[in-house]
Protein backbone atom coordinates (compact mmCIF):
# COMPACT_ATOMS: atom_id res chain seq x y z
CA UNK A 1 0.00 0.00 0.00
CA UNK A 2 2.70 2.35 0.88
CA UNK A 3 4.23 1.43 -2.53
CA UNK A 4 1.41 2.84 -4.30
CA UNK A 5 1.41 5.84 -2.02
CA UNK A 6 4.61 6.56 -2.89
CA UNK A 7 4.16 5.99 -6.45
CA UNK A 8 1.32 8.36 -6.86
CA UNK A 9 3.11 10.99 -4.86
CA UNK A 10 5.89 10.67 -7.29
CA UNK A 11 3.57 10.86 -10.30
CA UNK A 12 1.95 14.07 -8.89
CA UNK A 13 5.24 16.18 -8.14
CA UNK A 14 6.49 14.76 -11.46
CA UNK A 15 3.27 16.57 -13.31
CA UNK A 16 3.83 19.64 -10.54
CA UNK A 17 7.16 19.82 -11.91
CA UNK A 18 6.96 19.36 -15.32
CA UNK A 19 3.70 20.90 -16.22
CA UNK A 20 2.98 23.51 -13.14
CA UNK A 21 3.78 26.96 -14.94
CA UNK A 22 1.73 25.18 -17.91
CA UNK A 23 -1.48 24.31 -15.80
CA UNK A 24 -0.94 27.88 -13.77
CA UNK A 25 -1.02 29.73 -17.04
CA UNK A 26 -3.66 28.04 -18.62
CA UNK A 27 -5.77 28.19 -15.58
CA UNK A 28 -5.73 31.40 -15.10
CA UNK A 29 -6.13 31.95 -18.75
CA UNK A 30 -9.13 30.02 -18.48
CA UNK A 31 -10.48 31.68 -15.17
CA UNK A 32 -10.90 35.25 -17.27
CA UNK A 33 -7.62 36.68 -16.08
CA UNK A 34 -8.99 36.44 -12.42
CA UNK A 35 -6.64 34.94 -9.88
CA UNK A 36 -7.78 31.01 -9.36
CA UNK A 37 -7.90 29.38 -6.01
CA UNK A 38 -5.70 26.47 -5.01
CA UNK A 39 -8.99 24.36 -4.81
CA UNK A 40 -9.49 24.59 -8.64
CA UNK A 41 -5.42 24.26 -9.80
CA UNK A 42 -6.08 21.08 -7.13
CA UNK A 43 -8.64 19.93 -8.60
CA UNK A 44 -7.05 20.53 -11.86
CA UNK A 45 -3.93 18.60 -10.66
CA UNK A 46 -5.83 15.95 -9.55
CA UNK A 47 -8.08 15.50 -12.77
CA UNK A 48 -4.95 15.41 -14.78
CA UNK A 49 -2.92 13.17 -12.58
CA UNK A 50 -6.42 10.44 -12.74
CA UNK A 51 -5.89 11.00 -16.55
CA UNK A 52 -2.72 10.35 -16.36
CA UNK A 53 -2.80 7.10 -14.61
CA UNK A 54 -5.88 5.69 -16.78
CA UNK A 55 -3.89 6.18 -19.79
CA UNK A 56 -0.70 4.67 -18.00
CA UNK A 57 2.84 5.63 -17.77
CA UNK A 58 4.65 5.17 -20.74
CA UNK A 59 2.85 8.06 -22.63
CA UNK A 60 3.86 11.75 -23.06
CA UNK A 61 0.65 13.82 -22.89
CA UNK A 62 0.35 16.86 -25.35
CA UNK A 63 -0.18 20.49 -24.92
CA UNK A 64 -3.33 19.95 -26.13
CA UNK A 65 -4.37 16.81 -23.55
CA UNK A 66 -3.24 19.55 -20.66
CA UNK A 67 -5.81 22.33 -22.19
CA UNK A 68 -8.35 19.86 -22.60
CA UNK A 69 -8.55 18.87 -18.67
CA UNK A 70 -8.08 22.39 -17.64
CA UNK A 71 -10.64 23.97 -20.29
CA UNK A 72 -13.42 20.71 -18.42
CA UNK A 73 -12.46 21.68 -14.63
CA UNK A 74 -12.54 25.27 -14.70
CA UNK A 75 -15.78 24.69 -17.09
CA UNK A 76 -17.12 22.76 -14.19
CA UNK A 77 -15.68 24.97 -11.61
CA UNK A 78 -17.19 28.04 -12.83
CA UNK A 79 -20.97 26.49 -13.66
CA UNK A 80 -20.72 25.08 -10.05
CA UNK A 81 -19.76 28.73 -8.54
CA UNK A 82 -22.48 30.45 -10.91
CA UNK A 83 -25.20 27.90 -9.74
CA UNK A 84 -24.20 28.47 -5.76
CA UNK A 85 -24.04 32.44 -6.72
CA UNK A 86 -27.80 32.70 -8.10
CA UNK A 87 -28.85 30.60 -5.01
CA UNK A 88 -27.23 33.08 -3.14
CA UNK A 89 -28.68 35.84 -4.73
CA UNK A 90 -32.08 34.37 -5.16
CA UNK A 91 -32.39 33.97 -1.15
CA UNK A 92 -30.80 37.40 -0.87
CA UNK A 93 -33.77 38.92 -3.19
CA UNK A 94 -36.41 36.91 -1.59
CA UNK A 95 -35.48 37.37 2.09
CA UNK A 96 -35.27 41.26 0.96
CA UNK A 97 -38.90 40.54 -0.41
CA UNK A 98 -40.42 38.93 3.15
CA UNK A 99 -38.95 41.68 4.97
CA UNK A 100 -40.35 44.70 2.57
CA UNK A 101 -43.76 42.52 3.17
CA UNK A 102 -43.80 42.57 6.59
CA UNK A 103 -42.36 46.05 6.79
CA UNK A 104 -45.94 46.95 5.06
CA UNK A 105 -47.99 44.93 6.79
CA UNK A 106 -46.54 46.46 10.31
CA UNK A 107 -47.04 49.85 8.96
CA UNK A 108 -50.85 48.68 8.23
CA UNK A 109 -51.58 47.52 11.70
CA UNK A 110 -51.93 51.00 12.75
CA UNK A 111 -55.15 50.68 10.33
CA UNK A 112 -56.91 47.86 11.74
CA UNK A 113 -59.64 48.39 14.85
CA UNK A 114 -59.43 46.83 18.37
CA UNK A 115 -60.97 43.87 17.98
CA UNK A 116 -59.18 43.21 14.61
CA UNK A 117 -55.91 43.72 16.53
CA UNK A 118 -57.09 41.78 19.29
CA UNK A 119 -57.53 38.72 16.50
CA UNK A 120 -53.88 39.53 14.55
CA UNK A 121 -52.05 39.37 18.03
CA UNK A 122 -53.77 35.91 18.97
CA UNK A 123 -53.02 34.96 14.91
CA UNK A 124 -49.67 35.26 15.67
CA UNK A 125 -49.22 32.54 18.68
CA UNK A 126 -50.64 30.86 15.41
CA UNK A 127 -54.30 29.62 17.23
CA UNK A 128 -57.08 28.09 14.78
CA UNK A 129 -60.11 30.11 13.94
CA UNK A 130 -61.94 28.08 16.42
CA UNK A 131 -59.53 28.83 19.17
CA UNK A 132 -59.41 32.74 18.24
CA UNK A 133 -63.35 32.31 18.86
CA UNK A 134 -63.07 30.88 22.08
CA UNK A 135 -59.97 32.77 23.43
CA UNK A 136 -61.76 35.79 22.34
CA UNK A 137 -65.47 34.75 23.48
CA UNK A 138 -66.89 35.43 19.59
CA UNK A 139 -68.91 33.44 17.23
CA UNK A 140 -66.69 31.84 14.49
CA UNK A 141 -68.63 34.15 11.87
CA UNK A 142 -66.92 37.24 13.52
CA UNK A 143 -63.60 35.90 13.53
CA UNK A 144 -63.82 35.03 9.75
CA UNK A 145 -65.06 38.68 9.32
CA UNK A 146 -62.63 40.06 11.08
CA UNK A 147 -60.13 38.11 9.39
CA UNK A 148 -61.42 39.32 5.72
CA UNK A 149 -61.12 42.95 6.75
CA UNK A 150 -57.41 42.31 8.33
CA UNK A 151 -56.36 40.29 5.03
CA UNK A 152 -57.79 43.41 3.06
CA UNK A 153 -56.01 45.84 5.12
CA UNK A 154 -52.47 44.47 5.01
CA UNK A 155 -53.31 42.92 1.35
CA UNK A 156 -52.30 39.58 2.10
CA UNK A 157 -54.49 36.77 1.11
CA UNK A 158 -51.97 34.12 2.77
CA UNK A 159 -52.76 32.89 6.34
CA UNK A 160 -49.08 31.08 6.75
CA UNK A 161 -47.13 34.72 5.42
CA UNK A 162 -50.08 36.78 8.02
CA UNK A 163 -49.48 34.61 10.84
CA UNK A 164 -45.49 35.16 10.22
CA UNK A 165 -45.84 38.31 10.33
CA UNK A 166 -48.11 38.62 13.01
CA UNK A 167 -45.71 36.53 15.07
CA UNK A 168 -42.99 39.12 14.37
CA UNK A 169 -44.35 41.72 15.05
CA UNK A 170 -46.53 41.17 18.00
CA UNK A 171 -45.02 38.12 20.33
CA UNK A 172 -41.19 38.56 18.89
CA UNK A 173 -41.01 42.32 20.03
CA UNK A 174 -42.95 41.56 23.13
CA UNK A 175 -40.54 38.52 24.26
CA UNK A 176 -37.46 41.33 23.33
CA UNK A 177 -38.98 43.85 25.78
CA UNK A 178 -39.42 41.61 28.01
CA UNK A 179 -35.93 40.22 27.82
CA UNK A 180 -34.40 43.41 28.10
CA UNK A 181 -35.86 44.30 31.33
CA UNK A 182 -34.63 41.08 32.93
CA UNK A 183 -31.10 42.26 31.77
Amino acid sequence: MNEVLAEHDFAMEEIVRNYGGLIKGAVYKSMGGEPCSDDILSEVYFAIFLNLRKLGTGWTPPRSFFYAVIRNKVNDFLRQKYREKNRIDEFKKHTAEQALQREEVVSKIHSLSHCEFQVFRLLGQGMTNEELAQSLHVSLATIRSHLKKIYAKCGLRDRGKLTLIAHHACLRDFSEVIEGRES
